[in-house]
């Protein structure tokens, strides 16, 4: 994989060369951008499948003109977008029975780079009423610029997109971005990339859905420079008040109906040594959900370029903040 050693704390530079590239075909398999995830409960209910489609008309509203295709359902290929509006399948999610998945994917697709993530892309699972995957999830990808040139505008949105669907947990910062399934062959190598940029978020749900089938899903995953806690998950730090208490000043709450946002410093960051390194603040909320942060992997959900058997890759990126 080839990848820039020299990034800088620019959008701009970030987008115009924050790229990985298979070294064969020279094809993009990553980018950096901003990476959203959000977790929450009860996917097969009305009102969140009602959340998840008012947070892509959110999304919409910002970034129509960028994105070019959407995905119905099992569908392989996907369809064209029209650019106006949340498209006529989406908007019928919230009709679905609760043994069926409400499942959205629009992006901006390049027909020259068919691995290309993007910078510009809207996923949200509304998994059906049964016991396996009990969790369901939002994931965006933002451009860099977006949030850098108005970081205040992205945490409200945040917020609101929390408020939606009664978020359990979740994150968002500058992140490795990955097309849904291309985590997983062979020469789709992240690990490298992670560690030369420690402060990138990384998150492949199908995997961590599958690591979670008997239990965790309801733990933080993760943490960044946006760290989501539902209301259950505060009171097992000991209330937000406890919380609070054990952070820095430069970690500010902002609270949604059934939890809060933890952001750390007023920006996200690469975290490499020439950006000025993982900030202390990135630390503090780390060492913070440690106690309650999913560990249990089995097999780990980060594709290494050698053989791991077990999950000591995952959890070593897991801890780098700790």
């Amino acid at each position: 994989m080839e990848f820039p050693l020299d990034l800088t704390q620019v959008p701009e530079d970030i987008e115009k060369r924050g790229i990985l590239r298979d070294a064969v075909v020279h094809k993009v398999r990553s980018r950096v951008g901003i990476l959203l995830s959000i977790y929450f409960t009860d996917g097969w209910m009305r009102q969140k499948r009602e959340g998840i489609v008012n947070c892509l008309n959110d999304y919409l509203n910002f970034f129509a003109d960028q994105l070019t295709h959407f995905q119905v359902g099992e569908e392989s290929k996907m369809r064209r977008y029209a650019g106006v509006g949340v498209p006529g399948p989406y908007a019928e999610l919230a009709d679905l029975g609760q043994n069926e998945l409400a499942y959205i994917n629009m992006k901006r697709a390049d027909p020259n780079e068919p691995d290309d993530p993007s910078l510009f892309r809207f996923m949200a699972f509304g998994h059906k009423n049964r016991p396996r995957w009990p969790s369901s999830g939002i994931k965006a990808h933002f451009p860099p610029a977006f949030v850098f040139g108005d970081p205040d505008r992205f945490v409200e949105l945040v917020r609101v997109w929390c408020d939606r669907v009664s978020a359990i947990h979740g994150s968002a910062g500058l992140g490795a971005l990955s097309n849904p399934g291309s985590e997983l062959p062979d020469d789709a190598y992240y690990y490298p990339w992670l560690m030369q940029y420690p402060g990138l978020e990384y998150d492949a749900m199908g995997s961590y859905w599958t690591e979670t089938e008997e239990g965790g899903w309801e733990k933080p995953r993760s943490s960044n420079w946006l760290t989501v806690l539902g209301d259950e998950n505060i009171q097992a730090l000991g209330g937000l008040a406890a919380a609070q208490a054990k952070l820095i000043d430069d970690v500010s709450f902002v609270q949604f109906s059934s939890g809060a946002i933890l952001r750390a410093g007023a920006l996200p960051t690469l975290g490499d040594a020439a950006n000025g390194g993982v900030p202390e603040s990135y630390r503090a909320v780390a060492r913070l959900i440690k106690p309650i942060r999913f560990e249990g992997y089995r097999w780990g959900v980060i594709k290494e370029p050698f053989p791991a058997d077990g999950p000591e890759v995952t959890l070593e990126w897991l801890r780098r903040f700790d």
